[in-house]
């Protein structure tokens, strides 16, 4: 037998994971340097963090999440004031950005958007950042 996912379930579980909860984990966005096809079995471990010339990791607040919506997809965006940027000062291979839990390391999701090099003065902007679940077919 096989549960299936409806939406307020899907929304539920974002909202609680990223807002709602009494001591939801606080996120953090980070870049990575290395190529890597995000797949299912995709860890934190997998991933080569970069932690300098701008390329530091932010602290996603669950101030900052919005509700999920009520749709398939349900998206939960996550906004602020000045958005997740990446200002660099220096040079940087990137291939893509994660988001993890601060404390647990856990991996939400990544994306690899292929290799982008950014020199000194140059940023990388993820505004508005969005994660969605799509429900399985």
């Amino acid at each position: 037998m096989t549960a299936r996912y409806v939406i307020t379930g899907i929304q539920n579980m974002l909202d609680a994971n990223l807002k709602t909860s009494a001591t939801p984990e606080d996120k953090e966005a980070f870049l990575f340097s290395n190529d890597l096809t995000i797949a299912d079995g995709t860890t934190n471990a997998s991933l080569t963090s970069v932690g300098t010339f701008g390329g530091e990791k932010q602290t996603l607040t669950k101030a900052n999440w919005a509700s999920a919506t009520d749709a398939d997809p349900s998206v939960s965006r996550y906004f602020n004031t000045t958005g997740i940027a990446f200002d660099f000062t220096g040079t940087l291979a990137i291939y893509g950005y994660g988001i993890r839990g601060v404390t647990s390391g856990d991996l939400i999701g990544a994306e690899n958007f292929g290799l982008k090099n950014y020199l000194n003065g140059q940023s990388l902007e993820l505004q508005p950042f969005d994660l969605k679940l799509d429900i399985p077919e």
